[in-house]
């Protein structure tokens, strides 16, 4: 998995993908469920 993982109440949620340069408080995430489906 690349990216940052996100953890939300202890459980692996998703991922940041990356983050913008000019603002780093914002940038872009995957789900899980989205991973897993594309992972077959």
């Amino acid at each position: 998995m690349s990216g940052s993982p996100i953890i939300q109440d202890g459980k692996l949620v998703g991922a940041v993908t990356h983050v913008l340069v000019n603002d780093p408080t914002r940038g872009y995430g995957i789900f899980i469920e989205n991973m897993l489906d594309a992972a077959g």
